[in-house]
């Protein structure tokens, strides 16, 4: 399968793309029924329900993650090894090529000086980016984040359940990337993006959240 056979498959409706914050441990997973999801790694696996769609920069991720979900995306080339996949390509996996596999760093900024390449994905700081950036391809016309919260809510970094632990708290850069990511998104696309608030409003209902 090649991302060109993705492209506008969803048009004009609205996909949720779930990050791995822990505001993900306030929704009940049957709010996903019936609801398109593209899934940045494990995050529905942590929820406990198979998503649409999965997005990993990751290749040790993606033969795991292709028995939640039928289409995983990844990159080209392992963000970590930089190494092209290894041995035969599974039906169902998307690898999208690069530019440039180097790691984005702090200066990535879709709109300057990394935009992406024609007929590819954003390669930013976060898989939560590509994830992103899927969904505007697949036509969407409201990206609604889930569980990107650049913050712990009472201590807690990340969804629990998910099973890897640990992980980059890099809240400031993750927020300022988020939005330019978002920016060019709404400059490229036109679609709107938004971010779920499990609670009734930013109060966090007595909980405490922490952030940039």
């Amino acid at each position: 399968m090649q991302l060109r056979e993705l492209a506008s498959n969803h048009f004009l409706e609205t996909i949720y793309v779930l990050g791995s914050g822990p505001s993900l441990n306030f929704l009940e997973p049957s709010f996903f029924d019936n609801e398109l999801v593209i899934s940045t790694n494990f995050s529905a696996r942590a929820l406990g329900f198979e998503p649409d769609y999965a997005f990993t920069h990751y290749h040790r991720n993606a033969l795991d993650l292709l028995n939640d979900t039928g289409v995983v995306v990844s990159l080209g080339r392992d963000t970590v090894t930089q190494n092209p996949w290894h041995g035969e390509q599974p039906h169902g996996l998307v690898l999208v090529e690069q530019d440039d596999y180097r790691p984005p760093g702090s200066s990535w900024n879709p709109l300057t000086t990394h935009p992406p390449k024609p007929h590819s994905l954003a390669y930013g700081s976060s898989s939560l980016h590509g994830a992103m950036h899927l969904a505007a391809w697949m036509g969407a016309k409201n990206i609604v984040l889930v569980g990107a919260d650049c913050g712990q809510i009472d201590g807690a970094d990340r969804v629990s359940n998910y099973q890897v632990k640990g992980g980059d708290t890099l809240w400031s850069l993750y927020n300022n990337h988020h939005k330019f990511m978002k920016d060019w998104l709404v400059k490229e696309y036109g679609v709107n993006v938004y971010s779920l608030n499990p609670f009734i409003n930013f109060n966090f209902e007595g909980h405490t959240f922490q952030g940039v």
